[in-house]
């Protein structure tokens, strides 16, 4: 599926992944081959891309998002905008991904003018590395399907998706990897100022995500007053289990994440037991924890046990240990 396009975007928010009809293990062993490798197929691609879980970081920027897309629809210059920053595995391109999808599918189950036919109410363009602002400009046409002919100027190819934007009553524009606009590059420079003159001119509101997006440049020198004026920062983090509101919220995402697995014979909370090795093996980061889990889950369905080897993680715990201490030996 290639969201960087309307047709991919549109396929990605029109797929929804129900979660299978829940069955004993006797029902399952029951089925034939085939209709068991259907099942088993079907809970792993519910857990996978069908089940998200709603973090309070989620929906703290969900919020924000809503917020300046209802403000913008009455501001003509310095329209407002969120960025969400932080290191790898914190879930910011799953993040901005599911407000897009949410954003479009609440436009279109209210009849939304600008879910009617024929319009865009979300883009989302991923910033190619080493990214000019002509070829950054080139990413968006690509997604609205528009030509790019190399002999069009930079304004030329400006007006034609500005104009697009418009036409298309696009509200919400989501910009990822923006890391990769680091301003100690003068391309990367004019790139950042192709997306400013872009959101003064198509009304849209902008939402960018990226690694570490402090340390590009965007938010620093010149350019820091306009946009921390005008852009709420957000910042993902690694989950901390210091006092008993953060080990709520640890506690929380691990029960989500085993409801998702729609595992047979487990036991709902029994994963709680393991909530200090697990915040040890993934440091807190979501998207090692949903990995982990995830495949733990493909193990204990494939092997019959349909349930977490919850003693697992603390074998891993001790694994880790040993080695550590083995390098600081070494």
């Amino acid at each position: 599926m290639e969201i960087g396009t309307k047709e991919g975007w549109r396929e990605y928010v029109d797929a929804i992944y129900d979660r299978p009809v829940p069955v004993t293990v006797d029902e399952l062993r029951e089925m034939s081959f085939g209709e068991r490798a259907m099942y088993n197929d079907a809970r792993a691609r519910y857990a996978q891309a069908g089940a998200f879980v709603k973090t309070p970081q989620y929906n703290t920027v969900r919020r924000a998002t809503r917020e300046r897309i209802t403000a913008n629809k009455f501001r003509q210059v310095g329209k407002l905008g969120v960025i969400l920053s932080g290191a790898p595995g914190q879930g910011k391109t799953t993040t901005l991904l599911q407000i897009g999808k949410e954003h479009e599918l609440r436009r279109r189950q209210t009849s939304h003018p600008a879910a009617a036919k024929g319009n865009i109410p979300v883009v989302y363009v991923a910033v190619p590395a080493q990214c000019t602002a002509r070829a950054l400009m080139g990413e968006f046409a690509r997604f609205l399907g528009l030509p790019a002919h190399p002999r069009r100027t930079y304004g030329e190819l400006m007006d034609t998706v500005a104009n697009a934007l418009r036409r298309c009553s696009t509200e919400l524009i989501l910009i990822d990897d923006v890391h990769h606009l680091d301003l100690r590059y003068r391309q990367n420079i004019e790139a950042s100022d192709m997306l400013k003159q872009l959101s003064e001119r198509c009304g849209g509101t902008f939402v960018y995500a990226g690694i570490d997006v402090e340390e590009t440049g965007l938010l620093s020198g010149t350019r820091e007053g306009q946009i921390r004026k005008r852009f709420e920062v957000h910042t993902a983090e690694p989950y901390r289990i210091l006092d008993d509101e953060e080990r709520s919220d640890w506690g929380d995402l691990l029960l989500a994440i085993e409801d998702s697995l729609c595992l047979l014979k487990q036991q709902k909370g029994a994963i709680l037991a393991a909530a200090l090795d697990l915040h040890r093996l993934s440091n807190g980061e979501i998207g090692v924890l949903k990995d982990m889990l995830q495949i733990a889950a493909i193990r204990a369905i494939e092997d019959g046990v349909e349930e977490l080897d919850i003693g697992e993680f603390p074998r891993k715990v001790a694994q880790l240990q040993k080695r550590a201490a083995a390098q600081l030996v070494g």
